[in-house]
């Protein structure tokens, strides 16, 4: 479901939910759904409508966990919700309203083609030492509806579609367990969003390498190779336009254009002085073309009317070319007489400026070398690709030699490539004690036979400054501290797994042992009393609406062994 279908549903689901509440309590005033509308949003509160928050609160709640519900009419919809409203007493818990709701909606009428027998996997029941009783068989369910499964066993589930799921995972069950309001903001309110963390990317990076290798390409990016060619900085861009403009035919300097237009303006003829004697005046007027000579003869030949029609001879002449101003005033003039020498100049490819910012550098060189490649672009594209997880080099070595360990131990190797393992797959359930959904997802799972199929969960660790005989108790610890045995005792419920065992991996650096560590029955035990009291918990708080916060009462904070002998010693000496 897309952010903007999920709004969607969340805006008619809340309409439908206000009209229902105003409707039961004969109250369905415009002004009253704006008010509740805006009370349950908390855009605004009235105390008035508090007394139905929670009626509101466990109808989202049920309505979120059977999504079919939303294909009826609108009016259909209310009408349920009235229906539960003004039946407290037969609808007292999130699974008596669900089978309600459940039992309104219609059954698909298309016609449905009837698939192949799907292929299934056997599961030996408590009593399996006797050999009398049949295998309960766990059939593989056809994904009919994204991100939400019905009850059973799924292969083909990507990690996204399981995690956005139905169904309370044993992650959101730790985070339970860290306390109430924890879970009610992380998972319900969503007002606490998960973080990704470096961490958190190894792990998945870890598991993929060692049990969906062939899925590495596509799960993960790691930083591009920048090529030797590449330009890396300031100075190496400088340097390549330095060693660019080395190739460029030379443009012709300023003094090579104002000499080819001293060489042209040579070949004009030379304006006639204006300067001399009246003799040498009249010498240049006897000169001059007849059509300039227009002092009639009667008239006196004077110095100025000679010079006045010398004047007019020398403005007949071509003019000179300017030699003054910059490169353009220079070619423009040259343009005049040598246009195809000034077509060739322009044509000449300017030198680049080595001078200005990085950007600009860059912005240079691509207008005249699109493929050259730039090592800042290649890491911005790297970083801004969001459709795989971004990894370092580091981390990836790190995590290659850790699958080597893991592939290279005589047992765990043989385990994750077991020819009869599943690996990531996906099972959807019911909890008996509370009717709440829950599903898990075993990292694998190997089927030895009819009898017998155990899970496994792969761990890294970092335990390597530990002593040898510290080990067993430090794993153990990991296991309890991090509730890794309460996630195993819902895999073997829900995925109905007959044994469970981890395998820890050591991730410090050049020192990557490895552990297979089995569940036993009493830590199973324990992880399942623990999460069966969670769920009961979580349930509580969906029924009540209320979700306590890690500390509900007064504090009294006692001394230790070693603070009270501290005390003890003080007290002594004062």
């Amino acid at each position: 479901m897309s952010n903007q279908e999920q709004e969607q549903f969340e805006k008619r689901k809340l309409s439908n939910i206000v009209s229902a509440i105003l409707m039961a309590n004969d109250i369905n005033t415009p002004e009253n759904i704006d008010k509740l509308t805006n009370h349950l949003n908390k855009t605004a509160t009235s105390e008035e409508f508090e007394p139905f928050e929670k009626v509101a609160f466990e109808l989202s709640i049920t309505t979120t966990s059977t999504p079919k519900l939303m294909f009826l009419y609108d009016n259909d919809i209310i009408n349920a919700y009235i229906h539960v409203i003004k039946n407290p007493d037969k609808f007292r818990s999130n699974v008596d309203r669900k089978k309600y709701f459940q039992s309104l909606v219609s059954p698909d009428k298309e016609e449905v083609v009837e698939p192949a027998k799907p292929d299934v996997i056997t599961h030996a029941s408590e009593d399996k030492q006797t050999g009398n009783v049949m295998p309960e068989i766990i059939e593989e369910c056809p994904v009919n509806e994204p991100h939400y499964f019905e009850p059973g066993r799924y292969t083909d589930i990507s990690n996204d579609d399981y995690h956005s799921s139905n169904g309370i995972s044993s992650t959101m069950l730790k985070d339970a367990r860290i306390s109430l309001m924890y879970y009610e903001r992380r998972h319900i309110s969503k007002v606490i969003q998960r973080e990704r963390s470096e961490a958190l990317d190894f792990g998945s990076l870890f598991h993929i390498l060692v049990l969906e290798p062939e899925k590495v390409e596509d799960e993960f990016s790691l930083p591009p190779v920048i090529p030797a060619e590449a330009l890396t900085n300031t100075e190496s861009m400088k340097k390549w336009i330095e060693k660019y403009n080395a190739t460029l035919q030379p443009v012709m300097s300023n003094d090579e254009l104002k000499a080819e237009i001293d060489a042209y303006n040579a070949t004009l003829p030379q304006p006639l002085p204006l300067s001399g004697s009246v003799e040498e005046i009249g010498g240049l007027y006897a000169n001059l073309p007849d059509e300039f000579r227009t002092i009639p003869e009667s008239d006196k030949h004077t110095a100025a009317a000679m010079k006045a029609c010398i004047k007019t001879f020398n403005n007949t002449l071509p003019t000179p070319l300017k030699t003054s101003g910059g490169r353009i005033d220079l070619i423009r003039e040259l343009e005049m007489i040598n246009p195809e020498l000034v077509e060739t100049e322009r044509n000449k490819p300017d030198p680049l400026n080595t001078s200005g910012k990085k950007e600009d550098l860059i912005a240079r060189i691509k207008g005249v070398s699109p493929n050259t490649v730039f090592a800042d672009e290649l890491m911005q594209a790297w970083q801004s690709d969001e459709s795989r997880i971004r990894i370092t080099a580091d981390q990836y070595r790190l995590g290659k030699a850790m699958q080597q360990a893991v592939f290279d131990h005589p047992e765990a190797g043989k385990l994750v490539t077991h020819p009869n393992r599943a690996v990531e797959v996906s099972y959807y359930g019911i909890d008996d004690d509370t009717g709440l959904e829950v599903r898990v997802r075993p990292d694998l799972e190997i089927q030895y036979d009819e009898n017998l199929r155990v899970g496994f969960d792969l761990k890294s660790a970092s335990l390597g400054r530990y002593k040898q005989d510290a080990i067993t108790a430090m794993i153990r610890k990991e296991i309890i501290n991090r509730d890794y045995h309460v996630s195993a005792a819902m895999y073997c419920d829900i995925a109905m797994l007959d044994q469970f065992f981890w395998i820890f991996v050591n991730k410090d650096e050049n020192y990557h042992w490895v552990a297979i560590v089995e569940a036993s029955p009493e830590l199973l035990e324990l992880g399942r009393l623990e999460y069966k009291k969670t769920l009961r918990d979580i349930n509580n708080s969906m029924n009540t609406g209320v979700w306590p916060a890690p500390v509900t009462e007064t504090l009294t904070i006692n001394l230790t062994d070693f603070e009270t002998r501290k005390l003890e010693e003080l007290q002594l000496e004062a």
